[in-house]
């Protein structure tokens, strides 16, 4: 906001202008913390879908193994080492 126009607000409205500048220099500063908040949550909730997405896709080779009638590599570890 303009400083004249500021000046002018407190000549004419009073204490009321003073708070309400109060306010609107609060909202706006917590409304560009917000979008902060919401841009590095949606990065970090992009990486975890990606890391989603890769573990669905090894789940699923794991189980197409099994469902092919291939060892597991966990019991393929305890047959040989007993």
């Amino acid at each position: 906001m303009d400083i004249s126009l500021m000046l002018k607000l407190f000549e004419s409205i009073g204490f009321p202008a003073v708070i309400f500048t109060i306010w609107y220099i609060y909202h706006n500063a917590q409304v560009k913390t917000f979008e902060n908040i919401i841009s590095n949550n949606f990065e970090i909730l992009k990486d975890l879908v990606e890391t989603n997405q890769y573990n669905a896709t090894v789940m699923s080779r794991i189980e197409s193994k099994i469902d092919g009638n291939l060892w597991c590599p966990i019991l393929k570890k305890e047959i040989k080492t007993a």
